[in-house]
């Protein structure tokens, strides 16, 4: 019986190990920084008229934002052994940058620049309220299918600084890039919408089969030994 047993727990370690293994030699098991999406969401009912899409398009490269959190020891009422470490609040990354191709009339760049002309004016230099020149920026990765499968939504962003254009002899080839810092106050992960299951139910779903499998192959062999 024990021998019978054991035979079953072995297949079943076994069948479950390849299957793992073969769902991580998928292609769509890993994220590929090649593969992303961006949206660029400017301040409601500002810049009307302007298709911030071929920003989105022409993004050659954006750097997604990280996140700590702050500390401070507790050690004022502690005399003895180790400190502790107490969490104060989270912090985001300074801003987040973007490298755009730009075509021949530099239309992406005077979009983004009129974007920050919406915080001050040019006649007075007088600062437009914080509202009325915050947007949003979301971030998506996506998988071979073009599914988006992880998320990111920076929220009351706007392009902080847009660096100047190098213009030399050189190469007929290259083109200009405008990059773009982008600050921002907060960013939340996006819940995914029906874009297909994550890594991880995929392995609960796999080990979930490799067990049904076993079970419905080994459970007469194990059987027929116990009586």
């Amino acid at each position: 019986m024990a021998t019978g047993i054991s035979a079953f727990t072995d297949a079943l370690a076994f069948g479950a190990l390849n299957d793992v293994l073969s769902l991580f030699h998928e292609d769509n098991a890993y994220g590929r920084p090649n593969q992303y999406e961006i949206q660029i969401l400017p301040p409601p009912g500002k810049l009307g008229g302007h298709d911030f899409r071929n920003i989105s398009l022409k993004a050659e490269a954006v750097l997604m934002p990280g996140r700590s959190v702050n500390t401070q020891p507790k050690s004022a009422d502690q005399v003895y052994g180790p400190t502790r470490d107490l969490v104060t609040g989270p912090l985001y990354a300074d801003e987040v940058t973007m490298t755009i191709q730009s075509p021949n009339g530099l239309d992406e760049r005077m979009m983004l620049e009129q974007w920050q002309e919406l915080s001050f004016s040019k006649d007075t230099y007088d600062v437009a309220y914080y509202k009325e020149y915050v947007g949003t920026l979301n971030i998506h990765l996506l998988d071979m299918n073009d599914r988006k499968t992880f998320g990111l939504q920076l929220r009351e962003c706007f392009p902080k600084s847009i660096t100047g254009l190098n213009l030399a002899y050189g190469p007929s080839s290259e083109i200009i890039k405008t990059n773009v810092s982008w600050t921002f106050r907060e960013f939340v992960n996006l819940s995914l919408d029906g874009s297909g299951p994550g890594l991880a139910e995929k392995l609960v779903d796999t080990f979930t089969n490799t067990v049904e499998r076993s079970i419905t192959a080994n459970v007469p062999s194990v059987l027929r030994k116990l009586f």
